[in-house]
């Protein structure tokens, strides 16, 4: 047999893949490129996670207080460190009898108070206006503070509109003498 011959029964043997046509060769490539980008990301994610979650070299971790601490270690306190131990941190009773109200608050996702509450660190960030007007509306002395304000309003009003009166009637009676006032100002003005 001659090299050509084996070169084609090497070719007809598998050896090589065949051709795939251009749209599918390229879509393959795509896919395997889009493979490599999402394991890499996913490698880099592992790396935050890992980075963020281990404490700095050197970090000294202080003693965390835990509930049963406050009890002391002595034989016959075994029993009640341990249910503190175990005992559920969120529920209708915490540890040591401390009572929790059973209710989250949306904006913060703390327990023990409701959205609209006023012990929500987001109490007045939300709608100020809003708010405001509502708080107003519930205060039982925002109507007689604002008749109050309305009354003043209408005095001094009152007030300025009769200064007016008597200035412009004080005018009349009295021009040519306001005239020579007026020119002595302007004399000692200018000195």
């Amino acid at each position: 047999m001659s090299s050509r011959a084996r070169r084609d029964d090497a070719g007809a043997g598998g050896a090589r893949r065949p051709r795939e046509p251009p749209e599918q060769e390229l879509q393959r490539r795509r896919e395997l490129k889009r493979r490599r980008q999402d394991a890499q990301q996913l490698q880099q994610l592992k790396h935050l996670e890992s980075f963020y979650e281990k404490p700095p070299p050197g970090f000294i971790k202080e003693d965390e207080t835990k509930p049963e601490d406050c009890i002391p270690d002595v034989p016959g306190n075994e029993h009640a460190r341990e249910f503190l131990a175990h005992a559920p941190t969120k529920g209708l009773w915490m540890p040591l009898g401390k009572e929790v109200k059973v209710m989250q608050c949306w904006r913060c996702k703390r327990y023990g108070h409701r959205t609209g509450d006023k012990e929500c660190p987001f109490f007045i960030k939300g709608n100020q206006k809003l708010e405001q007007f509502r708080v107003a509306h519930e205060d039982p002395m925002y109507d007689i503070i604002r008749e109050n304000k309305r009354h003043e309003k209408d005095i001094r009003i009152q007030q300025l509109k009769q200064l007016l009166e008597d200035s412009t009637s004080d005018d009349d009676g009295s021009s040519s003498s306001s005239s020579e006032d007026k020119e002595k100002h302007k004399k000692k003005k200018k000195k």
